[in-house]
């Protein structure tokens, strides 16, 4: 019998850290895309154990705006990526609005950090959506170029062979034949 499992990360940690605080019973008001408000305050004790019941899935736990810039600028990369913001404004504009800084702070910034620049990592967060979506057999190249703002579909492709050694037919072809051994 063969299984295929296709998720959305987001969905699949929002709903880990939902089960972890609901056997804790700590009430929670609201859950959105990438935090959670709360219902009341929660002792030290309780964050502490809710800390430790998260970290084997590697979640961590940031309180008000903790998150370090490196961190904001690669979530709203990967909001972006997922069609939270227009497409017709750009990622530099996106992200210097955001955050209230230049974008060349921003990229000097993120580049100090990771070695790579924001580019780059925007790439490969696209490419890595991409994958996803390959796997979905009603999406063609054509909708995926268009929907994560490729400028074409060779475009796509090409990028697609830079950052993964692969063509799309490749790479389709290598995990189909992973999935059908497993």
């Amino acid at each position: 019998m063969k299984f295929e499992f296709t998720y959305e990360v987001e969905k699949v940690v929002m709903e880990v850290v939902k089960r972890t605080m609901d056997s804790m019973d700590i009430p929670v008001e609201r859950i959105h895309e990438d935090s959670i408000i709360l219902s009341g305050e929660i002792e030290e004790k309780e964050m502490q154990a809710l800390s430790k019941g998260l970290a084997p899935y590697g979640i961590k736990i940031n309180t008000g705006n903790t998150l370090s810039l490196l961190d904001q600028i690669k979530a709203l990369i990967k909001k972006y990526v997922r069609g939270d913001y227009d497409r017709n404004i750009s990622i530099s504009k996106m992200l210097s609005d955001e955050l209230g800084y230049s974008y060349s702070y921003l990229s000097n910034h993120f580049t100090s950090k990771t070695f790579t620049t924001i580019e780059n990592f925007y790439v490969l967060i696209r490419i890595e959506k991409v994958k996803d979506l390959l796997m979905q057999e009603d999406k063609t190249l054509s909708d995926i170029a268009f929907s994560l703002n490729f400028s074409s579909v060779p475009h796509l492709s090409g990028q697609f062979k830079k950052v993964t050694g692969l063509t799309t037919t490749q790479y389709l072809k290598i995990r189909n034949n992973t999935i059908n051994t497993i």
